[in-house]
């Protein structure tokens, strides 16, 4: 298995058992970064990857709305101490899904 494919789904684990919104929040976010990485099978050990996956997230319509509705929903926490990770759980649960087939 892919290091990069382990690791988001260890992460969505995280995410999903967590109490702490705040372990949640940066879990799914890490989690779509660690799926754009494997997906996009980014060179990680140059200096500047984190960059390339940004681009990569940002041309990809499904991870970039998931992405963006993340970054939202830390926003809206950071404001009101309150999120709503229900359907985005499910959605990145779909991604982490595919990681499964996507190896075979």
């Amino acid at each position: 298995m892919n290091s990069h494919a382990y690791l988001a789904k260890q992460l969505f684990k995280m995410a999903e058992t967590s109490t702490d919104e705040t372990v949640k929040l940066s879990a799914l976010l890490r989690c779509i970064e660690e799926i754009a990485i494997f997906r996009y099978n980014i060179d990680d050990s140059v200096e500047d990857y984190q960059s390339v996956m940004l681009n990569y997230i940002k041309n990809d319509d499904k991870i970039y709305k998931l992405y963006s509705e993340i970054l939202d929903e830390m926003f809206y926490y950071l404001l009101s101490d309150e999120v709503n990770l229900n359907s985005v759980i499910e959605d990145v649960r779909k991604e982490v899904n595919r990681i499964q087939i996507e190896e075979t």
